[in-house]
């Protein structure tokens, strides 16, 4: 019988045979078969031609290819289980590699299937780091063109499956329903203009949705020890750290002082404590002499008694305990009520826990109002940013000097954008994801690209900031330092100084002096407490005469959209960036400082239509004001020149009389 080793030995002889004899053959048929050599130069002429192709191609060129590639990929359907996911991915990297081997003719293939490896690999930035070593530079661009499609396109279906219908709000481009377009070239483009608009009738005072944060942070004012810095809820009992430190300066100076007073008068003190420890040991020893009397009566009382009484007594008390033990034990199994429970009174060690903050276990300045809170606060961000680490203490203290919130929201961000990334994918692993809409394939990255914002110039804090994060998260969030350049954090940093908004709370806050730059939506209708970003509100329009308002009825950082007028359906949301009942000048010089735009309200408008017509009014002619100034002054002059006339005739008929009586004095003078 044959073994199995004689059979591979023969096989591979077979191969080897098989081998040698068409490299024999096809060297022969190209010494010697002029049509075999014409088709093999078509062949290696075409290869050139293909190559030198994609080279040349044009970015448009490539675009447009990427998009036909896109479109036939997506009609594969990728695996969903972690296993199948791994061999998919092997599967997919050997064919682009052995592709890429076969030359330029095989570049396009070899794109779609590291392509497609990319798509189920849990890491995409690593793996497009590993791309641009490894692959031919054809094959790379080809991919990366791909994935700028595949945004378009998913971004073009963005704003049809967010938000969600059970919000009742829906993003439209304001432009496009009005008709407006630019003119770029020979083109007509639609401008994008978008907003937020109702899809339903809404009455005042209503609420028209509500949102959890992305990412919040408290302000400064708050960071005492009286707000959680996750949710940003006012912690029931807890106090101002501020307050309490200068109580405890307070005591501790007071207690200096009374110790200095009292050091001069302890000799005297010493004499009278003496004389009253003599009268207190005399007391004492009446008082054992005293009940030493007592013992003796008692033990000739008891003695007295007969066996059979105390028997008897003994046998009463027996049974009474057991009575008492059994009711006891009764008692005990009786379950209590939740009345009962509810109205007992709660022991000091259990108010104090009730009432008092939870702290970091490492460090004390991080609080939290619950243990989900400081659970949910680790696992995304705190672990990285906690002071107790010498690198996290550094950048707090760079961000600090930068007087921004700015950089703490981006760390927490990226913390919580992996965190989140990572409990979805375990919940499709241990398949308890549930049902998934059209809006839970975007990533948070995605409608964070959605938003707009400031084009800010980055600074020279920015530099120093930007690379101690990576430097305290590099290890936990693989691909951060390749993927956060200066660029892409001067753009983050835009998009939360435009669309932030600031958490109010009912609670009064002491002032801090450390006092941020940052940009929020603030209408100052109460005490701002923190700031945070959210995506569908970012996406609400300003107004100076606003029909919503941002509102923070639970006292943590998720916010309610509520009417302050009826809103009727396809109505766009506005709402307040500043304080409405400032004055035009003061409002429009706040909002172009802080948001670069120009406010045109109904209520800007109106105001400005006033001015106009104040400015408007015309003034009188001179000629007509100089005749009617010269007729009041001819007037006053003929009234002030008749009651000059007037007296002045008085006076002369009067001169005159004493004239002539002075002359009849005279002549009778005279002819006596």
């Amino acid at each position: 019988m044959v073994n199995g080793k004689t059979i591979a030995i023969a096989t591979a002889v077979t191969a080897a045979v098989a081998g040698l004899s068409y490299i024999a053959y096809f060297d022969y048929k190209r010494r010697n078969d002029r049509q075999f050599r014409r088709k093999l130069q078509r062949n290696r002429k075409k290869a050139e031609k293909t190559a030198q192709k994609v080279s040349t191609l044009s970015l448009d060129d490539i675009n447009d290819q990427a998009l036909e590639l896109l479109n036939i990929v997506t009609k594969e359907k990728l695996p969903e289980t972690p296993e199948e996911k791994e061999q998919f991915f092997l599967a997919q990297v050997s064919r682009g590699e052995t592709l890429c081997g076969a030359g330029p003719a095989g570049y396009t293939e070899a794109a779609c299937r590291f392509y497609q490896a990319l798509m189920v690999y849990p890491n995409p930035v690593e793996l497009v780091m590993i791309y641009q070593k490894t692959t031919p530079d054809e094959v790379f661009k080809l991919v990366m063109a791909m994935m700028a499609q595949e945004v378009r396109l998913k971004q073009s279906r963005y704003y049809d499956a967010f938000p969600t219908p059970d919000k009742f709000v829906s993003i439209r481009d304001k432009n496009k329903l009005a008709g407006n377009k630019a003119k770029t070239g020979d083109k007509e483009v639609v401008t994008p203009d978008r907003g937020l608009f109702a899809t339903k009738s809404f009455g005042a005072g209503e609420i028209v949705y509500e949102e959890e944060a992305v990412v919040s942070s408290l302000l400064p004012c708050a960071q005492n020890g009286q707000f959680c810095h996750h949710c940003l809820k006012r912690i029931p009992g807890a106090k101002d750290r501020v307050e309490e430190a200068q109580v405890e300066s307070a005591e501790a100076t007071e207690e200096v002082t009374e110790e200095a007073a009292v050091e001069p008068a302890e000799e005297p003190v010493k004499d009278d404590d003496e004389a009253k420890a003599e009268e207190v040991e005399e007391k004492a020893d009446e008082a054992k002499a005293e009940e030493a009397d007592e013992e003796i009566e008692e033990e000739k009382v008891s003695e007295e008694k007969t066996e059979a009484v105390a028997d008897a007594e003994a046998e009463i008390e027996a049974e009474a305990a057991a009575d008492a033990d059994e009711t006891k034990e009764v008692e005990e199994e009786k379950p209590k009520t939740y009345a009962e429970v509810a109205s007992a009174e709660p022991t000091p060690e259990a108010s104090a826990k009730t009432s008092a903050a939870l702290s970091c276990d490492k460090c004390d300045e991080a609080v939290y109002c619950s243990e989900k809170c400081r659970q949910d606060a680790y696992d995304g961000y705190h672990q990285f940013l906690c002071p107790s680490s010498p690198s996290a203490r550094e950048f707090s203290q760079l961000v600090q000097q930068s007087h921004e919130l700015a950089p703490i929201l981006i760390a927490k961000f990226f913390g919580l954008l992996v965190d989140r990334e990572k409990k979805k994918e375990l919940a499709r692993a241990l398949g308890i994801a549930g049902e998934t809409t059209e809006a839970d394939k975007y990533s948070t990255w995605e409608h964070i690209e959605c938003m707009r914002y400031l084009e800010l110039m980055p600074t020279a804090s920015d530099a120093k900031i930007l690379r101690k994060l990576c430097d305290i998260m590099m290890h936990s969030v693989p691909g951060l330092v390749e993927f956060v350049s200066s660029d892409r954090f001067t753009m983050l940093k835009g998009k939360l100084d435009y669309n932030s908004y600031a958490v109010h709370s009912a609670a009064d806050v002491s002032e801090s002096k450390d006092v941020v730059s940052d940009t929020m939506r603030d209408d100052r209708s109460a005490n701002a407490v923190g700031t945070a970003l959210y995506l569908i509100s970012s996406h609400i329009a300003h107004s100076c005469e606003p029909n919503v308002q941002a509102v923070f009825e639970d006292g943590t950082d998720k916010i309610a959209i509520k009417t302050l007028k009826p809103v009727a359906k396809d109505e766009e949301l506005r709402i307040a960036f500043v304080d409405p009942s400032l004055a035009k000048a003061d409002r429009q010089k706040l909002l172009k400082a802080s948001y670069r735009i120009t406010c045109a309200c109904p209520k800007c408008e109106s105001e400005v239509a006033e001015e106009e017509a104040v400015n408007s009014e015309e003034p009188v002619e001179e000629p007509v004001a100089e005749a009617k100034a010269d007729e009041a002054v001819e007037s006053v002059a003929d009234e002030v020149a008749g009651e000059e006339g007037e007296i002045t005739e008085e006076e002369g008929e009067v001169t005159e009389d004493e004239a002539s009586e002075n002359d009849d004095d005279f002549e009778d003078e005279e002819e006596e």
